[in-house]
């Protein structure tokens, strides 16, 4: 019972919260439920820092290459090196090993590259969850880590997201990307 004199109790099913999410409806058809404007906006930006974090990883790939090239065929040649010279077991074990390690970072590379374009069309994401649960794998070069997670953990935040989802199958179904961007958009500000 609330007398006009008394402040309205805050925490009772009357009052509003102006704090909590507001759900709206994306105009998509009848059989559609409703969904909010999500993270939907957010696709873009994992898209740019997907291709460039792409780029920099594809640097990283061809350095390791290098190296491997380096361990295989001109470490054996140098003469002016320490006393005791690594075995070449060594040598060929550290060039597998860069071979590999920079064959991986270049195949993740060019995956987010190609995914973070794909992402301005709101295509594949399946692609993109691949690229971006898979360039993790980058982050044991150390180099690559503090990136690699903070990409992989917020691009998979914003793919896992439902309106992201509903945003992908709309894609998919034809229509184009800057009308999905404006169906959202609508639909965040309620019009």
């Amino acid at each position: 019972m609330n007398l006009p004199d008394q402040p309205v109790n805050p925490f009772s099913d009357q009052a509003a919260n102006p704090y909590s999410a507001s759900v709206t409806q994306v105009a998509h058809g009848p059989q559609r439920s409703p969904v909010y404007s999500g993270l939907v906006n957010h696709v873009v930006i994992v898209g740019i820092l997907q291709i460039v974090f792409g780029i920099m990883e594809l640097v990283m790939g061809v350095f390791l290459v290098f190296y491997a090239f380096l361990f295989s065929v001109i470490m054996p040649g140098m003469n002016n090196g320490p006393a005791n010279p690594p075995p070449p077991e060594v040598i060929l074990g550290l060039s597998i090993g860069f071979g590999i390690g920079g064959g991986i970072v270049l195949l993740f590379s060019i995956l987010r590259i190609i995914s973070g374009i794909l992402c301005f069309w709101f295509k594949n994401r399946t692609l993109t969850l691949i690229s971006l649960i898979g360039g993790l794998v980058t982050s044991l070069t150390c180099y690559c880590s503090p990136f690699s997670i903070g990409i992989g953990v917020y691009g998979m935040v914003v793919m896992f997201d439902a309106a992201v989802r509903q945003a992908y199958q709309l894609s998919a179904e034809g229509v184009s990307a800057e009308e999905v961007r404006a169906r959202f958009a609508r639909a965040r500000y309620g019009i």
